[in-house]
C-alpha cells in the first residue's frame, strides 16, 4: 500500500509563522527555540519541521508572505489612481507590514523590546545570505515584488497616463531598490520618515514622464 503523502496547509503555515514572529518579539530571536514555537503553535515538532526546517526559514518567509499580501493590495487599488500614488501606496503598505515584524507594539514601554527587535533585524540580514537556498528565495521574492510595480507601470502606460518608452521592469527594479535602501536606512529608527523619503525618490523617478503624457494630451 502506498504511503499517503503529507499535505501542507497554508493556514497552518501562516499560524505557525505568526506565532513565531510574536515569540521573536516577546523573547528575542536568539532565545526562542523551535520547540518553543511548536508548543506555542500547538503543533508537534515534526509538523513544524515540515513547514520550517530551521529557525532561519521563518525570517526568509517574511518576504514571501509580504509579496502575497502586496499583490492583492495592488490589485485592489482604484483603477484611476495615478501611477506614482499607486506605487507609493504599495511601498507604504510594504513598510507597514515590515514594521509589524521588526518593531513590537508599544516598544518604548519595555527596554528589552528594542534589543529583541534589533536581534531580529540582524538575524534577518544574516539569514538571507546564510545559504544559497535562502539567497535564491530572497532574489525570487524581490523579482516578484518588482513584478507588482511593473504591472502598475504597464497599466499606466496602457491607459496613457504615463509616457514611458523604456522597459517597465527596469523602472520597477529601481523602485524595489529604493524600498530596500530606505528600509536599511530606517531599520533602527521608529520615527524614520518613510513616506517623505519615498515621495522624494518617486518624484525624481517619475519627473517629466507624467507631465509629458499630460502635455501630449493637450
Amino acid at each position: 500500500m502506498a504511503t499517503k503523502g503529507y499535505v501542507c496547509s497554508s493556514k497552518t503555515k501562516q499560524r505557525i509563522y505568526t506565532v513565531a514572529a510574536n515569540l521573536f518579539l516577546e523573547k528575542g530571536y536568539d532565545a526562542t527555540t523551535l520547540k518553543d514555537i511548536a508548543k506555542a503553535a500547538d503543533v508537534s515538532t515534526g509538523t513544524l519541521y515540515r513547514y520550517f526546517p530551521s529557525k532561519g526559514d521563518f525570517l526568509v518567509e517574511i518576504g514571501r508572505s509580504s509579496v502575497e499580501h502586496l499583490r492583492g493590495f495592488a490589485q485592489n487599488l482604484p483603477e484611476n489612481m495615478p501611477v506614482d500614488e499607486a506605487v507609493l501606496a504599495v511601498l507604504l503598505e510594504d513598510i507597514s507590514g515590515t514594521k509589524q515584524v521588526f518593531f513590537p507594539p508599544k516598544a518604548q514601554e519595555r527596554p528589552a523590546d528594542q534589543q529583541f527587535a534589533n536581534d531580529i533585524r540582524l538575524a534577518y540580514n544574516y539569514e538571507i545570505y546564510a545559504s544559497k537556498e535562502h539567497l535564491d528565495i530572497e532574489l525570487s521574492t524581490r523579482a516578484e515584488l518588482a513584478a507588482i510595480y511593473a504591472a502598475l507601470i504597464e497599466h499606466a502606460k496602457e491607459d496613457g497616463t504615463l509616457n514611458l518608452k523604456s522597459d517597465s521592469t527596469v523602472m520597477a527594479q529601481i523602485i524595489v531598490a529604493i524600498f530596500f535602501r530606505e528600509l536599511d536606512k530606517g531599520m533602527y529608527r521608529y520615527d524614520y520618515p518613510y513616506e517623505l523619503k519615498f515621495r522624494e525618490k518617486l518624484d525624481i523617478l517619475f519627473e517629466g514622464r507624467l507631465q509629458a503624457s499630460s502635455d501630449d494630451a493637450l
